[in-house]
């Protein structure tokens, strides 16, 4: 398949899925719970800087995000992802913000600069990452927690019903964990 009709084909069912929420109940992709996490380079939007996947082993748990600007669900649980930064950043934790087509660079920094987002924020533009190295083929956003050796621990597609503290609480075993402490082990309910 070439390249143009692999992104018209992972847009199109994005944007089903993005229509039809029932269909979030499978992540669609490749990598499983349980798998070291396929390493990638990007360069953030904001600082221009190059960031790999693998210069967090061994020092932090990390969470990688597929969205999109166009996405309702992305848009309306940014409050909640800021929340989980603010709290954890300095705990070790870091979030890596993947935007996926369509939308061009110009449009994610302006997402950006207007919700204030402190942490690393990508344009994947060739879905390189979400669909070659992480076999991205259904909706987003997707979560992908990463422990600090580099093994995907979690994910998830979709928003949390209000209240929710799934992700939080992943986030605590798995930073516990890394630092040794008595936790619960982080799992995927799918």
């Amino acid at each position: 398949m070439n390249a143009p009709i692999g992104r018209i084909a992972l847009t199109f069912l994005v944007l089903l899925a993005a229509a039809r929420p029932s269909l979030a109940t499978d992540t669609a992709m490749r990598i499983r719970v349980g798998e070291k996490a396929p390493v990638f380079s990007l360069q953030d939007l904001m600082t221009g800087r190059t960031v790999t996947l693998s210069e967090y082993e061994g020092r932090k748990v990390v969470m990688v995000e597929f969205w999109g600007t166009w996405c309702d669900i992305c848009n309306s649980e940014v409050p909640e992802l800021l929340k989980l930064y603010s709290e954890w950043k300095d705990r070790g934790f870091e979030l890596l913000s993947i935007a996926v087509p369509p939308g061009d660079a110009d449009e994610v920094r302006r997402f950006v600069r207007e919700k204030k987002l402190p942490y690393p924020t990508f344009l994947d533009e060739d879905l390189t990452v979400a669909a070659k190295l992480y076999g991205l083929a259904g909706p987003i956003p997707l979560k992908v927690l990463v422990d600090h050796r580099g093994i995907v621990r979690y994910s998830h597609v979709g928003g949390y019903p209000p209240g929710d503290g799934e992700l939080s609480q992943a986030i605590e075993d798995l930073v516990k964990e890394m630092n040794g402490e008595n936790g619960r082990t982080a799992s995927s309910p799918r």
